[in-house]
């Protein structure tokens, strides 16, 4: 019996691993924090004349998580994908009773209808700017034009994961845009400047 369920875990997550899409947000077990997170930012957009009466807005969302592990061969076989975990903002609503809400952190992109980005927030707030981040605005369009599935930060704001079926992306964030690595490209570059960022500043 201990042995037929080792063999079924192997393949379970064998199966996530090497499916035809990695689905991270049932990877997660996140789908109704994702519901709450847009209905949440949906309110706020309301808030914001601005763009509040803008046609076709659609959310795109950054998950800001945490790892298990610092070993580079989980990163490459992306075993890692299972050993994340994830945090709330807690705010207390305008209620009589005060009560708690809690929202899972992510960052937001919001575009309109073509796929120009006009506000960032979270569940705290929506954030409207003359000039947003150039890495941000073609994030955004990589998201609206179906060429990411999914995006997360993981120990620094530099650099993100991204996913699109059952491929990994290393992207980072510079001055002049984004840059997009291949996953191969990027555990060879980046790995150390990624999961040690603050040995690296030293």
């Amino acid at each position: 019996m201990r042995r037929y369920l080792i063999i079924t875990i192997i393949v379970y997550f064998g199966m996530c691993s090497y499916a035809q899409n990695i689905n991270m947000v049932k990877v997660l077990n996140i789908e109704q924090d994702i519901v709450s997170l847009e209905n949440r930012i949906t309110d706020l957009i309301k808030k914001k004349s601005e763009i509040a009466n803008i046609q076709g807005l659609r959310q795109y969302h950054i998950l800001w998580l945490g790892s298990y592990t610092n070993k580079k061969e989980d990163y490459l076989d992306h075993s890692f994908l299972h050993q994340l975990g994830y945090d709330y903002y807690r705010l207390s609503s305008n209620s009589l009773f005060r009560k708690e809400k809690k929202y899972i952190k992510a960052t937001t992109l919001i575009t309109d209808s073509v796929g120009s980005l006009v506000a960032t927030g979270d569940a705290r707030l929506v954030h409207i700017s003359p000039a947003f981040f150039q890495s941000d605005v073609e994030l955004a369009k990589m998201f609206f034009e179906n060429e990411i599935d999914f995006a997360f930060y993981l120990h620094t704001m530099s650099y993100m994961v991204g996913i699109k079926g059952n491929n990994l992306y290393g992207l980072e964030r510079t001055q002049e845009g984004l840059k997009i690595y291949s996953w191969e490209e990027f555990m060879e570059c980046c790995f150390d400047k990624w999961i040690y960022p603050r040995k690296q500043q030293k």
